[in-house]
């Protein structure tokens, strides 16, 4: 009788083996003090803020259209490693892991969960969706939640966010997002993999509002810091 070795995984940091207890293949314990997921955030925009309040001073003036936002941690390194990893070397089976760290952190799961859609030949290119992989995977983990992947449309390319002005970055979100059915619960959950500046996850959820949802959620694994874009 042959006996297949198993081969250790090893961290894509640094290179060591990942011990069996952090329970993913993709960095190891050494490397995980690296990401600090436990800082301390707005429970409405995401943004980190020093501050025990659990809604920072902006949000309290100006409320977004979104009720809670959940977030995996900061779009830097090394998350953001692993993001452009997924996307530019198309390899989605970072996905799931990443979507299990991300489930541990929501405490009331939307019972519907919306996934950001993309045009038709980027997906075909990239062979996948990251919102519609993550959707499915956040899911899963609770027995009340189901997805739904064709409530909105994508309609065109949309510009680089963060090197436009809000006024720029909302109607470039305007003219490229559209309600395709309204959802058919009151409760929902939009799913993006990355949150920039939030101009799409307001024009997303005003849609939402328009036809009768009455709470939304915002569950991603980066929320880019506000000085990356201003």
């Amino acid at each position: 009788m042959r006996f297949i070795t198993q081969l250790p995984k090893l961290c894509h940091l640094c290179g060591l083996t990942i011990e069996r207890s952090l329970g993913h293949n993709l960095w190891c314990h050494h490397c995980q003090p690296l990401f600090n997921f436990h800082q301390h955030r707005c429970q409405q925009c995401g943004l980190t803020f020093e501050s025990s309040a659990s809604i920072c001073g902006e949000c309290l003036k100006t409320p977004p259209p979104w009720d809670k936002m959940v977030c995996l941690g900061d779009y830097q390194h090394p998350l953001s490693h692993f993001i452009k990893r997924i996307k530019n070397n198309k390899q989605p089976s970072m996905v799931k892991p990443l979507a299990q760290m991300l489930s541990r952190k929501i405490d009331h799961p939307a019972p519907l969960l919306i996934s950001v859609p993309m045009l038709f030949h980027h997906e075909f290119l990239r062979g996948f969706n990251l919102s519609e992989m993550m959707a499915n995977d956040i899911a899963n983990q609770f027995s009340g939640s189901e997805c739904a992947h064709h409530i909105f449309r994508k309609h065109r390319h949309t510009r680089v966010q963060k090197n436009l002005n809000r006024e720029e970055r909302l109607h470039n979100v305007r003219q490229a997002f559209s309600l395709k059915r309204a959802p058919s619960l009151k409760h929902v959950a939009i799913i993006d993999d990355v949150v920039t500046t939030g101009a799409t996850v307001r024009h997303l959820s005003e849609l939402l509002l328009e036809v009768g949802v009455e709470k939304i959620d915002i569950y991603c694994l980066c929320r880019t810091p506000k000085s990356s874009y201003g």
